[in-house]
């Protein structure tokens, strides 16, 4: 024998708001500044007619024609920081505090042509990924850069809500 149970309450009334992601080019240029790079150079997105729906981007790079890497900044709200430790494809992955924020520094790729180092910062809900990318290989390391960087730019990030 089934039983049917009906009821009418309080219910919560309006609709569920979808946390917002955050705008990597939001970064002021006197904080890009701040940290060495061109703070009149930002690429938006992923390059003309590419989108990724869930990942803001915002690529920005040290001053001069030639440069060395980029820093990309990108923010998602859909992904997280846990997602960054357990994929199995990154390399060299360590847990790091970055402003009492919970962090994993970690390398996707290694190579005469290219060299990242990426620094996953937790920001509830979702994660910023910052991304050193050299196409020369100058003997720099990329996760002493990106770390700088990181170091410089997260106040820039918003803080976890309370």
């Amino acid at each position: 024998m089934a039983a049917l149970l009906a009821g009418c309450g309080d219910g919560v009334e309006g609709s569920p708001v979808a946390a917002e992601r955050w705008d990597p080019c939001s970064i002021t240029p006197d904080a890009i500044a701040a940290t060495g790079l061109d703070p009149s150079y930002r690429m938006e997105g992923w390059g003309e007619g590419v989108t990724v729906p869930d990942w803001g981007r915002c690529v920005f790079r040290p001053p001069g024609v030639e440069s060395a890497y980029g820093l990309s900044v990108m923010s998602s709200v859909d992904h997280t920081i846990a997602e960054a430790r357990a994929n199995s494809s990154n390399r060299d992955g360590r847990d790091l505090e970055v402003g009492g924020r919970d962090a994993f520094i970690y390398k996707t790729e290694d190579g005469a042509a290219i060299r990242d180092c990426k620094i996953a910062v937790d920001v509830p809900p979702g994660v910023v990924v910052f991304t050193a990318l050299y196409d020369k290989d100058d003997g720099v390391d990329p996760c002493e850069v990106v770390l700088k960087h990181v170091n410089d730019l997260e106040g820039a990030v918003p803080a976890a809500p309370r």
